[in-house]
């Protein structure tokens, strides 16, 4: 198997674990490493063996999430936060994602008045998602909301819910 490619390998562990014809599968970032040919093949692979078997798939690659699972649930801090289909998750958020694009300095300013749920730096700004039932500001403009989203503003809610706890 050392010879083999990462994909290889993570479909051996499948053929592996389907022997016996179990009821269940667990798998832990099963495509992380992956190229994304392989990426795709693998999570092919997965879709077609949880039409017979129950197939739980513990990853922070969101796309995984979203091309998979039928249901799922966000962990923080070992308790589950956030649970459903992913349609159903993403579309409570639609029409309250908003983004614009700041200068690094501009982005603590942002922060104080906004409820940041991700940052992400791109050709030398730093794109900022924010959640909000009306348009933010004028340089604010919609986006489609996205599992990532969903996945932010749940982890951006709880560490809220800790701060104002702990206050």
């Amino acid at each position: 198997l050392g010879g083999f490619s990462g994909g290889m390998r993570q479909r051996f562990g499948i053929a592996q674990a389907l022997i016996g014809n179990p009821q269940l599968i667990i798998v832990d970032e099963p495509t992380a490493g992956l190229d994304p040919e392989e990426r795709n093949r693998f999570n092919n692979l997965l879709a077609e063996i949880g039409e017979s078997v129950v197939v739980i798939l513990s990853t922070h690659i969101v796309d995984d999430v979203t091309d998979l699972c039928p249901r799922m649930a966000i962990l923080a801090g070992g308790r589950i936060v956030a649970s459903g289909r992913p349609r159903e998750l993403i579309a409570a958020l639609q029409g309250r994602v908003w983004s614009t694009a700041v200068d690094k300095d501009g982005l603590e300013a942002l922060r104080q008045r906004h409820a940041v749920i991700a940052t992400r730096l791109r050709e030398g700004r730093t794109v900022v998602h924010v959640l909000a039932d009306d348009r933010p500001g004028g340089s604010f403009e919609p986006v489609q909301a996205t599992l990532e989203d969903v996945y932010f503003a749940t982890l951006s809610q709880q560490r809220r819910e800790q701060a104002a706890a702990t206050a």
